[in-house]
């Protein structure tokens, strides 16, 4: 299918999900009053354009890094209060299409459907089991929380997961709860859904102890594994009148799942692996706090340190090693060894590779009427580099948006976020939102 095609899928695929909404919003109506289910539907359609950089991990594109995104979603919430509790899923379909230029043009396309939520919930008195697939929230930090042990659902290059793509994780949960306190407990087996292996091939357990003394929100948790490794740690936030919170968190775990260049082999040595775990535990610490003006401005700043970061004598090894298997690839006669050192060093960029960060958001909800404006950047106290994200975006009587969002990412090549093998990119996409 020519480029042009593949455009005009995309499109049709749109509006075959722009009306899905209205007919299912039609039915509900009709008998809204008798029923006890509730739904929401948002479709999504968004371009995105990618400025490369001079990474060294990407010498002529070798990763085929896009130059063109363009995606079309729709996420359907439900909620079905009845057999003695309440279900609640959602639902995410996509259509997505990728287009660039490596040593020639390439292009993408896949479809996707994921089920990011399915769970049933009933309670007995200070009693409530839960069943199913679930989005969990344990943490307290904004851009980052590692005592979210059940779902990682914060990211620094996108806390809000726009895109609703993290989905829950399959669990049995059962919770007491007091006046001022809740004690959850949690069973976390790892489901092969595809029935073609064991249903169940690994099993995890995870706790949470939560106490409110007010002001204070105190949480302990705490999970293990059917192979030892363990992990457990304690998160605090307190509100200071109407304006002002304070949220820490501090996680421990017993392993360490990072990759780290070889310091013992020499930055020219093309043998694979280059990179090896290490043996130990660590720590992950966020402290931070937001503010709200009176104009209603928020801001929000954090500190990350993570001692699984790499020191500056590993991450002078690791661009070293680049810079050789840059030099190799480009002047070599058999450039395949140097290929396949550059395709394991990208395998082992994991963001962030440091240990100290500085997060900041400045949002406000209403800087004309109808328009938002946030922006936010994270940035590596190592060495300078960082990213910065800016997304205004203009939303009618919460039936559509529209929307910009631009991230830039600075740093030289041989800095952490100047690895990055993109430079700029822009987007614009607009939201529908149907149902209650």
């Amino acid at each position: 299918m020519s480029r042009f095609g593949k455009i005009t899928a995309l499109f049709s695929f749109f509006l075959f999900l722009a009306g899905l909404p209205i007919s299912l919003q039609a039915e509900e109506s009709a008998d809204s009053s008798a029923s006890s289910f509730s739904g929401s539907l948002r479709l999504s359609g968004e371009v995105e354009h990618f400025e490369k950089s001079n990474s060294l991990l990407n010498p002529s594109n070798i990763l085929m890094r896009p130059d063109t995104r363009a995606e079309a979603f729709l996420i359907g919430n439900a909620l079905y209060k009845g057999i003695g509790g309440v279900v609640e899923a959602e639902l995410r379909l996509s259509y997505e299409y990728f287009s660039g230029t490596s040593k020639t043009y390439f292009e993408d396309q896949s479809f996707d459907t994921q089920v990011n939520q399915l769970y049933y919930q009933t309670k007995s008195g200070p009693v409530s089991l839960l069943l199913g697939r679930k989005k969990v929230r344990w943490g307290v930090g904004y851009s980052y929380s590692p005592t979210d042990l059940i779902s990682q659902l914060k990211n620094p290059e996108d806390p809000d997961d726009r895109l609703n793509k993290i989905k829950g994780t399959d669990l049995v949960q059962l919770s007491y709860n007091n006046e001022n306190s809740q004690l959850d407990l949690v069973y976390l087996p790892k489901v092969n859904w595809s029935f073609d292996e064991t249903f169940i091939s690994y099993n995890k357990y995870a706790m949470r102890w939560y106490n409110f003394i007010d002001p204070v929100d105190l949480s302990f948790v705490g999970s293990v594994d059917e192979e030892g490794e363990w992990a457990a740690g304690i998160n605090t936030s307190v509100s200071i009148g109407k304006a002002l919170e304070l949220h820490a968190e501090y996680l421990y775990q017993s392993s360490n799942n990072k990759r780290y260049p070889d310091l013992y082999s020499n930055a020219s040595d093309l043998t694979i692996p280059f990179f090896f775990t290490k043996n130990g535990g660590i720590h992950d610490v966020v402290i931070g706090g937001q503010y709200t003006f009176e104009n209603n401005l928020n801001l929000t700043l954090e500190y990350l340190y993570r001692s699984s970061g790499y020191s500056n004598n590993t991450f002078n090894a690791y661009v070293n090693h680049l810079d050789y298997l840059n030099a190799d690839y480009q002047t070599s006669i058999n450039p395949l060894p140097a290929l396949a050192g550059l395709q394991e060093s990208a395998i082992n960029f994991d963001l962030p590779l440091h240990n100290h960060y500085l997060f900041g958001r400045l949002y406000h909800p209403d800087v004309i009427d109808g328009v938002s404006v946030e922006m936010y950047s994270l940035v590596s106290i190592a060495d300078g580099s960082g990213l910065f994200v800016f997304m205004p975006k203009y939303e009618k009587n919460d039936v559509y948006e529209v929307y910009l969002r631009v991230k830039k990412f600075w740093g030289k090549n041989d800095t952490e976020f100047g690895l990055v093998p993109e430079d700029l990119s822009g987007i614009i996409g607009v939201s529908l939102f149907l149902g209650n």
